[in-house]
């Protein structure tokens, strides 16, 4: 059989589209690997800037409790204080606590 130059056979196609065809598997591959890596880059971006939040939030939080914490302890030390002053009172001034038939309250009306 003869061809025509320029033309080619059956059997040379589809031995040069093999080559081709495991060039564009490959291809297509690669591309779907890549799709995939740069979907995964954002997901772990956006979990992380997500994470960072939250844990700024929570630091947040703590840093008021500690504030408070420090208010408390404040509070709880002028009352022990008050505490000191009425034994100071009872035991170098000799005073007393009245009794509540003695304790006379005036109102601002």
């Amino acid at each position: 059989m003869m061809t025509l130059p320029g033309t080619r056979s059956a059997k040379q196609v589809k031995e040069q589209s093999a080559p081709e065809l495991k060039f564009w598997l490959a291809f297509g591959l690669l591309l779907l690997a890549i799709t995939g890596s740069a979907l995964a880059v954002v997901y772990t971006s956006f979990t992380s800037r997500h994470l960072l939040n939250s844990l700024q939030a929570e630091e947040k939080k703590r840093n008021q409790l500690q504030v408070e914490w420090g208010q408390l302890l404040l509070e709880q030390s002028s009352m022990v204080a008050q505490g000191k002053v009425e034994d100071m009172a009872i035991a170098e001034l000799g005073m007393e606590v009245p009794d509540l038939n003695k304790v006379v309250v005036f109102s601002g009306d």
